[in-house]
């Protein structure tokens, strides 16, 4: 498995975390967003969107990192 995340800033909440676990061909199999100064937490087990935009602007994550969250 890869893991990928990327941010953005929302106003009267922070940064946002949104991460993507892909297989080896970057296909995504599951997404979640987090909004770590609310604990805010939306998981996707089955995102609509199965290919990885914009591939350079995501950062690479570490698969603890993403599965901690996911829990």
């Amino acid at each position: 498995m890869k893991y990928f995340k990327s941010s953005q800033s929302i106003p009267s909440k922070g940064d946002s975390w949104t991460y993507y676990e892909c297989d080896d061909t970057e296909k995504v199999l599951r997404q979640l967003t987090h909004i770590p100064a609310t604990g805010e937490l939306s998981r996707v087990p089955d995102p609509i969107v199965k290919k990885l935009y914009r591939r350079e602007l995501l950062s690479p994550a570490e698969a603890e990192e993403f599965l901690t969250l996911w829990g």
